[in-house]
């Protein structure tokens, strides 16, 4: 009797002696404002955890033990919930067991995911987050370590994926249709060889990065985005690490900071003080430099203050003392670069230092710190120094769209890649009316401000002339006229033409199309009549359209039958685009549509060139009643004829 009770206390404190100093913990940590239903996976069949789901409310956290060797993976579910016949089921993540406990089931895609091996080839241990089955949640892994050894680092995606994911990824949800729940990856919604890397794409030879991965990749640097992903993505730590697992974290740093249990909840310790003495800071600055602007505005400087902050000697370190000119534009000059950390190469753009800078400095780091698409250039970082004012961006190698144009011009044009690149910039224009967290106007599209990378993926740049506005608002009021000569819609000239609107952009979008086409640079001798307008080169491919011979616009001797189909389709998107009246004009996702759709079920738009600056059209876009400018209406003729005739 005694002997058994001997024996069955030594197996009891061998077993708590296991649990707790043999075992590794993770802890869980759930700093979303919803509940979290975190899901287990063990793919060793000999190992067990204590539990395989569980619930986690907002604040709470959990420590799970772990075996020594586990191999498994870990997730998120959300929007859970129990029916009526008590079948339990989540809207993102489900491992459809029907039960809290996904008890061997894995996550169904999309899911942001963290993978484990525990004590792994050499002793260490290796561990990834991947979105390359989607995304549901941000999540962020943090070592807590004991000892010397390896440096184990962080891994995770701290950013909300779903704000920012392409509208043919997106997951919405049942309750609320026009937000994103969930964003899946390419493979799931085309079922592509490469964009799943399978077939003849099943190597790292041959499958490659799209641009979806890409999007991914830029938003979340640490993190696994396709199936042949660089090996730096997986970490490996020889220290025999716990671990802080975080959702929704603030940052790649608070996440190292668990939140403190307390009755079963958490009480979220925030150092709330730093970012309010640096917006003090900040705000002081450019209130100081200048207040009369409005688009100084709270917003602005809280977006300035989240980004990476350089001063000017480490600017001029960056760019070795200004060697290397990549630009020149009405704001300033554009360096190549290094970043000090990583030696990643980057485009510095020196602001001149001439009066009303602060506002154009301002725009151009607010807007473009609210970005992140695959089709907008990214900002990294900016130096506001007295009168020192530079924005740090990525690097596009291939320079801007003018010179490729200038050189596709120059041989026989690869169509396929132009309307790429229109389909491209239609969707960096589209994210920036309709999917960024506040609607920006750009103002200034033209070929110069649209940069090319590695792969020819063309980004929109340059936000100096941007405007903010409200998600919902229509028209905006100005109080100076903005944009470059032949890319500048009507209304911005007299608003006897209509509102200035985010249509401004889609007719600059139109202009921009028209060129790369071709269009601008042919001449039509039977075309150079007195009258000016048919001077005005849309006015010529239009009348080819009427006459139902398009392809003398273009130019080519030689052309196939489906590059003829890709060069009428772009020829009349951009005549719907460039419509006098700002609301015949499509939105960019209707643009969208119309690229993407077939040639025989667009039609020939009305000739844009039936409304004068004479007649008058109605000021109110949409439900708005706003005013829609405050511009003079020209009468001058040769301000006039600026418009109808342009040059840059």
């Amino acid at each position: 009797m005694v002997e058994g009770f001997l024996l069955m206390m030594f197996l009891l404190v061998s077993h708590l002696f296991v649990l707790g100093v043999m075992s590794r913990n993770f802890t869980i940590d759930n700093k979303c404002d919803y509940t979290v239903w975190p899901g287990i996976l063990t793919m060793a069949t000999d190992l067990s955890l204590s539990t395989t789901g569980f619930s986690l409310k907002k604040g709470e956290s959990r420590v799970i033990y772990v075996p020594p060797s586990w191999t498994g993976r870990l997730w998120g579910r959300s929007l859970c919930s129990t029916s009526s016949t008590g079948n339990f089921s989540c809207a993102t993540g489900d491992c459809g067991s029907g039960k809290i406990e996904c008890s061997g089931a894995g996550a169904s895609s999309p899911t942001t995911i963290i993978d484990f091996t525990l004590d792994g080839p050499n002793d260490e241990d290796y561990y990834d987050v991947t979105v390359s089955y989607g995304y549901n949640l941000p999540l962020v892994v943090v070592p807590r370590l004991s000892g010397s050894g390896r440096t184990c680092s962080t891994v995770g995606c701290v950013v909300n994926l779903n704000k920012t994911c392409p509208s043919e990824l997106r997951v919405m949800g049942s309750s609320n249709k026009e937000q994103p729940i969930a964003c899946m990856n390419a493979c799931d919604k085309f079922g592509l060889p490469e964009f799943c890397c399978y077939g003849e794409y099943g190597t790292p030879e041959k499958c490659k990065p799209t641009l979806y991965s890409k999007n991914f990749k830029n938003e979340c640097p640490l993190a696994y985005s396709y199936a042949y992903d660089d090996s730096n993505t997986t970490v490996r730590c020889s220290n025999l690490a716990n671990y802080i697992i975080t959702f929704c974290p603030n940052d790649i740093s608070s996440a190292s900071q668990p939140s403190k249990e307390t009755n079963g909840r958490t009480k979220r310790v925030t150092a709330a003080a730093l970012p309010i003495v640096i917006m003090i800071f900040v705000v002081i600055i450019l209130r100081t430099k200048n207040e009369r602007e409005s688009d100084w505005n709270d917003q602005n400087v809280e977006a300035v203050v989240m980004l990476k902050r350089y001063s000017y000697t480490r600017i001029k370190k960056m760019t070795n003392s200004f060697a290397h000119v990549l630009g020149k534009g009405g704001f300033g000059i554009v360096y190549k670069g290094k970043l000090p950390d990583r030696g990643r190469d980057v485009a510095v753009k020196i602001l001149k230092e001439t009066e009303g800078n602060g506002e154009e400095f301002i725009n151009e780091v607010a807007s473009m710190s609210r970005t992140s698409h695959v089709n907008i250039v990214s900002l990294l970082g900016f130096c506001y120094e007295r009168n020192k004012k530079a924005i740090i961006y990525e690097y596009m190698p291939k320079g801007s769209l003018d010179k490729f144009i200038s050189k596709n011009m120059s041989t026989k044009r690869d169509w396929e890649r132009l309307y790429d690149i229109a389909i491209g910039v239609s969707r960096g224009l589209e994210y920036l009316h309709n999917r960024c967290v506040t609607r920006i106007v750009h103002f200034d599209i033209k070929p110069q401000n649209i940069l090319m990378d590695e792969n020819l993926c063309p980004k929109i740049s340059d936000f100096g002339l941007a405007k903010l506005c409200k998600n919902k608002e229509s028209i905006i009021s100005m109080l100076h006229m903005r944009g470059t000569f032949g890319y500048i819609s009507p209304e911005m000239f007299s608003k006897n033409f209509g509102a200035v609107s985010h249509k401004s952009d889609v007719y600059s979008y139109g202009m921009v199309v028209l060129e790369m086409i071709g269009a601008k640079n042919i001449e039509r001798v039977e075309y150079s009549g007195s009258n000016n307008s048919s001077k005005y080169f849309p006015d010529w491919v239009y009348k080819d359209c009427e006459r139902g011979d398009i392809s003398r616009t273009f130019g080519d001797s030689i052309i196939t039958d489906e590059e003829e189909k890709i060069a009428k389709k772009l020829v009349l998107v951009a005549l719907w685009c460039i419509q006098m009246n700002p609301s015949d004009r499509p939105p960019m996702i209707k643009v969208i549509e119309m690229l993407e759709g077939n040639l025989e079920a667009l039609q020939v738009p009305p000739n844009p060139f039936l409304l004068s600056p004479g007649a008058t059209v109605p000021e109110t876009l949409g439900d708005s009643n706003e005013t829609s400018t405050v511009l003079e209406t020209l009468e001058d003729s040769n301000e006039t004829s600026a418009f109808f005739n342009p040059s840059h």
